[in-house]
């Protein structure tokens, strides 16, 4: 009897707990819908990004986007709207975004990307020669507003690490959304062993590829690589749009540690380029000969031509052998 009294109670104070739950207001894109079309938005400005005509890749990536909104059946302002929103409730974004990473993810492992990854870092003499050093998330949302604004990472060497390696932190950056004067910032600072610091830096202010290097060219071994990423505003100008929204998505992250290759030797019995020599006339001994570089520019034949109307005939060489 006292279960039956107890149930209706445990009822009504899931229903008051579920009723308390903050939902979506309706005026905005609720969470399932958006993902949807920042989804769709990433793959948009890929096909724009992956496009050969440099010239025309702004004007691809907003109709591509634009395909997006139709086929949703919202506008721009629908779409930013509902970006700000979401922007100020930032765990419900930060939920999308790892949703969106995941799905992306798993669409670059369905194309073989574990097998293709590293070939876009030129020839390697051995597959041993790179290796991947990243091991946080494979894809970060950033925005303007901290502690959402930075990524940072450190890294400590090992002793797989070689003197002369060359570490390439490498990444995709999308922006959504973004007003005239937001921009990103990534570093790379590698320590070496004789404590000094070498570090590069690259600023996105676009949709692309992007990618910054530090090389042991000095041979002194590498102690530690860290860096970061940040999304903020530059100096602002009358030109800027305002306080906009803006979202900066990095996916494909890779920190890329590439092995020194020592130059080979030249084979015993080859040349090198600069010992080449012309080659020395046997026919005229007796004389002293001074061996010169080969250079086509020093001397060049004139070509011997047959007169209009004929072939060239053996007493036209003749000829000019005697002038």
């Amino acid at each position: 009897m006292n279960h039956m009294r107890i149930l209706p109670l445990l009822i009504a104070v899931s229903a008051v707990v579920l009723a308390c739950k903050p939902q979506v207001p309706d005026e905005y894109l609720q969470p399932g819908e958006f993902e949807d079309i920042l989804y769709d938005y990433h793959l948009a400005d890929a096909m724009a990004e992956g496009g050969d005509d440099a010239s025309t890749r702004d004007y691809d990536q907003t109709l591509y986007r634009q395909a997006v909104l139709h086929k949703y059946g919202i506008t721009q302002a629908d779409f930013d709207s509902s970006l700000v929103y979401y922007m100020r409730h930032a765990d419900r974004l930060h939920a999308i975004y790892e949703n969106i990473s995941k799905r992306l993810e798993d669409d670059a492992m369905a194309l073989g990307a574990s097998a293709n990854d590293l070939r876009r870092y030129g020839a390697l003499t051995s597959a041993r020669d790179t290796s991947n050093l990243w091991t946080g998330a494979p894809a970060v949302m950033l925005m303007p507003q901290a502690p959402y604004n930075v990524m940072t990472f450190d890294i400590q060497a090992d002793s797989t690490y070689h003197k002369g390696d060359k570490i390439i932190f490498s990444f995709n950056c999308d922006l959504v959304s973004r007003e005239s004067g937001m921009e990103g910032v990534a570093v790379l600072a590698v320590s070496f062993k004789n404590d000094s610091v070498a570090s590069s830096t690259t600023r996105m202010s676009s949709t692309s590829n992007y990618s910054v290097t530090v090389n042991d060219g000095d041979r002194q071994g590498i102690k530690s690589v860290r860096g970061f990423v940040y999304l903020g505003r530059r100096s602002r100008s009358r030109h800027d749009d305002g306080d906009g929204p803006c979202l900066m998505f990095l996916d494909n992250i890779r920190m890329v540690r590439m092995r020194a290759v020592d130059d080979k030797t030249p084979e015993q019995g080859t040349l090198s380029p600069t010992s080449r020599r012309a080659p020395v006339d046997t026919a005229r001994r007796g004389k002293s000969q001074t061996v010169q570089p080969l250079n086509n520019n020093v001397m060049k034949a004139t070509p011997m031509q047959a007169a209009p109307g004929r072939p060239l005939k053996m007493s036209d060489v003749n000829k000019r052998k005697e002038k």
